[in-house]
């Protein structure tokens, strides 16, 4: 589920501010919502934020779980803001050094020798960025994979 989905209005219209300018009108929190909820996407990273539903009976495994991924998002944030800030910079002074030449407009052209030069700088940026969001996600899944045996065997006990 979205928390920035479009919503009934609410029958105070002033007091609720909505997140995005529609939805629920606050980040919900994760022990009151029965199942995780992603938001509007981060005006810098381009990223949909997760709330993840936990609820007091979660497993020391589960709770890793929760952790590790939250860890990650965290992680993925931080890298795709300092990208694209990075990216922005760059063809901002692309645009403006070619207008300072003398030229209007940019064309699409210019603007794809641009692209491929961004690209082939941070290559290497970009492999170590894929190794490690492969390596994170590995973690993730062996967590998952382990909560989903728990469950398992827990359903499979002879209850008492």
């Amino acid at each position: 589920r979205c928390y920035a989905a479009v919503q009934p209005p609410p029958a105070e219209p002033e007091k609720a501010t909505a997140i995005g300018g529609c939805g629920l009108p606050n980040k919900p929190d994760p022990q009151d919502v029965k199942c995780d909820y992603i938001g509007p996407p981060d005006a810098q990273s381009n990223l949909r934020p997760y709330v993840r539903h936990y609820d007091e009976s979660e497993t020391p495994l589960a709770r890793s779980l929760r952790l590790k991924r939250t860890e990650v998002e965290a992680w993925n944030v931080d890298f795709w803001t300092r990208h694209n800030k990075r990216f922005y910079e760059e063809k901002d002074d692309f645009v403006r050094l070619h207008k300072e030449s003398g030229t209007d407009e940019v064309s699409a052209d210019q603007m794809s020798e641009f692209y491929k030069s961004f690209l082939d700088k941070n290559w290497r940026i970009h492999l170590m960025y894929n190794i490690s969001w492969y390596l994170k996600n590995f973690d993730i899944l062996t967590l998952a994979a382990g909560v989903q045996l728990q469950r398992l065997v827990r359903r499979a006990k002879p209850r008492s």
